[in-house]
C-alpha cells in the first residue's frame, strides 16, 4: 500500500511539473528575463545628475540597431518595474538592442525627476544619445529612440538637434492642457456620467487647472490641496508644454503611433496634428493600432488608464501572457519598421 501511494504521488508530481514546464515554455513567462541577452551597465550625466542604465544587446548579432527608451510619466526605473521586458524581448528577437535608464532619483540614478522640465528631459535624452554614439562597440550601429506618452513632449525638441536613425513615439500627446482634459473626460465617462455632465465637469476642471498652473511665472500659484507639493511644482513647470513648434522640423524617420482605445491621449486628435506637420518624403508616418490601449496593450484585456487600476488577476495575466498582452501584431509592426529604416543609417 505504501509503495502504491508513493508511486501515485510521484506520478502526480511529474504531471504537475510537466504542466509547469509547458506553461513556462509556451506562455509569456520567458519574456520576463534577459538571460539570452548581453547586458551592460552604462552611466552618463545630465544637469549634474548621474544617470544609470542598462545596454541590452541581442547575442550573436554584430552592430544591431539600438533604441533609446524614453519613459512616460511617473517614478520609473530602467525596466519600469519589469513591465518593459516583453517589449524589450520582442525587440531583441528582431535583432534590436535597447538602452534604458533609471529616472533621476529612481533606482541608481541621482537627482529628482519631479524637478525636471520637459526641456530638462530633452537634454537628458541628448546626453544619453551622445553616450551611446560614443561607445566603440556600437560605432556601426544605427541609434534611434523609442518613447512613451510624456515622451511626446521630450523627443520632438531633442530630434530637432540630432538626427537619429529612427524614432518611435507611442501614445504621444502634443498639448499638455488638452491631454489633461481628455484624460479627465475618459475618467468621467467611465463613471457613467451623461455627456452634459461630462462636458460641464471637464470645463470646470480645466478652469481650475488653468488657474493653478496656467502661469508658471506667478509668484503666488494657487495650490491644489489634492496634490503633493513636489508633484504640483512638476505640473506647474510643464503645464504649458506643446510639441507643435517642433513637429515639422524633426529629423530622421519617424513612426508616431497611438492605440485605438487610448484613454489617456486622444489618438485621432493628436494623429491629425502629426499628419499636418510630418514630412512623408522623409519616411515620417503615423498609425493608429486597432484594439490597443495607451501603451499598446490589447484593450480587450487591459482597457484601463493606468496599470494601478488592474485587479490582481490582470497582473497575473500580463505576466503569463508576456508579449501576447499587446495588441495583435503591434510589436512586430514596430520591430519590422525599425529594421527597415535602420538599413544603411548609422
Amino acid at each position: 500500500m505504501i509503495k502504491y501511494k508513493t508511486k501515485k504521488i510521484l506520478t502526480i508530481s511529474i504531471f504537475f511539473l510537466t504542466i509547469i514546464i509547458l506553461i513556462i515554455q509556451f506562455s509569456g513567462l520567458k519574456d520576463f528575463d534577459l538571460n539570452h541577452a548581453k547586458v551592460e551597465d552604462i552611466t552618463f550625466y545630465s544637469k549634474n545628475n548621474a544617470l544609470h542604465g542598462s545596454l541590452v544587446l541581442p547575442k550573436n548579432i554584430d552592430s544591431p540597431p539600438i533604441a533609446l527608451i524614453v519613459h512616460g510619466d511617473g517614478a520609473q526605473d530602467r525596466l519600469s518595474s519589469s513591465t518593459y521586458l516583453p517589449l524589450i524581448n520582442s525587440l531583441l528577437d528582431d535583432g534590436i538592442g535597447v538602452f534604458t535608464w533609471d529616472k533621476p532619483g529612481i533606482g541608481q540614478s541621482t537627482g529628482n525627476w519631479l524637478n525636471q522640465t520637459m526641456n530638462d528631459r530633452s537634454d537628458e535624452l541628448l546626453a544619453a544619445y551622445a553616450k551611446i554614439k560614443s561607445l566603440l562597440n556600437l560605432q556601426n550601429s544605427a541609434v534611434g529612440i523609442l518613447g512613451f506618452s510624456q515622451a511626446g513632449w521630450v523627443i520632438p525638441k531633442a530630434i530637432n538637434k540630432i538626427k537619429p536613425s529612427f524614432t518611435v513615439i507611442i501614445g504621444g500627446a502634443v498639448n499638455w492642457r488638452h491631454q489633461g482634459a481628455y484624460y479627465t473626460k475618459c475618467q468621467l465617462e467611465k463613471r457613467g456620467l451623461s455627456s452634459k455632465e461630462v462636458n460641464k465637469k471637464v470645463a470646470s476642471n480645466l478652469k481650475t487647472n488653468d488657474e493653478a498652473f496656467g502661469n508658471a511665472t506667478t509668484s503666488n500659484p494657487k495650490l491644489k490641496p489634492d496634490m503633493r507639493i513636489d508633484r504640483f511644482n512638476f505640473v506647474l513647470q510643464n503645464y504649458n508644454s506643446d510639441a507643435t513648434p517642433y513637429l515639422s522640423t524633426m529629423n530622421g524617420p519617424i513612426l508616431a503611433i497611438w492605440g485605438e482605445n487610448d484613454k489617456n491621449v486622444n489618438p485621432i486628435y493628436n494623429q491629425n496634428i502629426y499628419k499636418q506637420n510630418l514630412n512623408q518624403d522623409k519616411n515620417q508616418k503615423t498609425a493608429i493600432i486597432k484594439n490597443a490601449t495607451h501603451g499598446l496593450l490589447n484593450s480587450k484585456w487591459f482597457d484601463y488608464q493606468t496599470s494601478n487600476e488592474w485587479p490582481l488577476w490582470k497582473e497575473g495575466a500580463f505576466i503569463l501572457l508576456g508579449r501576447y498582452s499587446y495588441a495583435p501584431h503591434s510589436l512586430d509592426f514596430i520591430g519590422k519598421w525599425i529594421k527597415e529604416v535602420s538599413k544603411n543609417k548609422k
